[in-house]
């Protein structure tokens, strides 16, 4: 394994900083990813396939099994790397302490501390990839991973139509429902733009792109679809920012003007024009059920407001509202689509407060990074974390144990190495 040996790095790969104003193709600067990606590309590619499409049941757990086992072992074989590596990294790493600290109060301990020793694995994995392949090989390899994705979704669209395709027309490729192939369409629109603009392989990045953005429409996840229109919004932003002060200026003179337009159009026309973008992205004013989960959450909220219930214990135990809201929904949930409101029922306004600061501590750190080497590659996390922070209001891609977002997350942060006493 890579991380067993020395230089795992934290930098992107880069050579050629990208300054604002100037031109580079940064393409030749990207190191090769070695044999050592792959199992993190088949993970990226194979842990969000439930295996009810393509008939290999339990195909997710087994590939979550071997990160965590991955994770494992980078803790036993590097312990010399775990403590910088955890050193920076306090804030994210009280997450899974939380959630395994949880099972001293919560209505299923023993759940609570199975789970929240998965989301410690998960954290880790991000860490050890990190680690193994540095900033620029995070990006490909997740591009190649939803590449893989791309193409088994739209091969098992052509052959066997009635498999990927809802009632309503929706795809879902060989992922269990449209939500999941929109989510991760989306993600790959940012992976594409950020390597097609940095200049690698643009054919490639190029053509995934579009594959990204019509799968993306396939699935009429509408949630998805404002994800990564949201996602690449920072994206024209630093592109304008490199051409110089003066392409700056005029673009953000546009925005002020086009923003006032916005405001205006929306003290005018409020009402009319919220239930008409609903319309138009397939929702009704109960955000399809979801404004019906989200008062289950807030309720039972209440009923325990400091400390909750503990990690997944809404869900498994009996004695909560979980069977009430799974009869009135007609849906088997295992969280209320809404980050906040799940870690509320968990672990109370404690939960909250930790949430919040770590979502701002990674903010914090990625735009940081980005400023000290601003490039393509580097603006990556930021358009991750952009587009994250609408999932967060309507999934529940954070604070999950084996989730591929909150994997990446630990993945994106800096390494900061421990100063040198002078």
């Amino acid at each position: 394994m890579a991380w067993l040996m020395p230089g795992g790095g934290d930098n992107s790969g880069r050579q050629v900083v990208a300054r604002p104003g100037g031109r580079q193709s940064g393409s030749d600067a990207l190191p090769r990813l070695g044999a050592a990606a792959t199992p993190w590309i088949l993970l990226i590619m194979l842990a969000p396939v439930s295996g009810e499409q393509v008939k290999l049941p339990g195909v997710d757990k087994l590939i979550w099994l071997g990160a965590d086992l991955a994770a494992f072992a980078f803790l036993v074989l590097r312990r010399d790397l775990a403590s910088t590596l955890f050193g920076s990294r306090p804030l994210i790493l009280l997450w899974p302490a939380l959630a395994i600290l949880s099972a001293t109060w919560s209505l299923t301990p023993g759940i609570s501390a199975y789970h929240g020793l998965q989301l410690l694995a998960t954290i880790v994995a991000g860490i050890a990839l990190r680690t193994t392949v540095g900033l620029s090989g995070i990006v490909r390899i997740v591009f190649l991973g939803l590449l893989g994705g791309q193409i088994l979704s739209a091969v098992l669209g052509v052959a066997a139509p009635s498999m990927t395709r809802g009632p309503g027309g929706e795809w879902s490729g060989v992922y269990p429902h449209k939500n999941v192939l929109g989510g991760l369409m989306s993600l790959q629109l940012l992976c594409a733009a950020c390597l097609f603009l940095q200049g690698w392989q643009r054919m490639l990045t190029g053509a995934a792109f579009v594959g990204a953005l019509a799968l993306l429409v396939s699935s009429h996840s509408a949630t998805a679809l404002v994800a990564g229109v949201l996602g690449l919004a920072p994206l024209s932003v630093i592109m304008a920012w490199r051409q110089g002060n003066l392409v700056t200026g005029f673009c953000l003179g546009v925005a002020i003007a086009l923003a006032g337009i916005g405001i205006l159009v929306a003290a005018t026309y409020g009402a009319d024009l919220s239930t008409r973008l609903l319309s138009d992205l397939g929702k009704d004013s109960t955000l399809t059920g979801r404004t019906i989960l989200w008062q289950f959450g807030i309720d039972q909220f209440w009923r325990e407001p400091f400390i909750g219930v503990g990690y997944k214990a809404y869900w498994e135990s009996p004695i909560t509202t979980a069977p009430y809201l799974h009869f009135t929904t007609q849906q088997k949930l295992w969280f209320f689509h809404n980050n906040f409101i799940d870690v509320a029922v968990a672990f109370g306004v404690v939960g909250l407060i930790v949430f919040a600061c770590v979502i701002l501590d990674s903010a914090r750190r990625v735009v940081r990074h980005f400023a000290r080497s601003p490039g393509y590659i580097e603006a990556w996390p930021i358009l991750f974390l952009t587009q994250t922070m609408l999932l967060v209001c309507f999934e529940c891609p954070l604070f999950v144990n084996h989730g591929l977002h909150q994997f990446l997350l630990a993945a994106i942060l800096p390494v900061l190495r421990p100063r040198v006493p002078t």
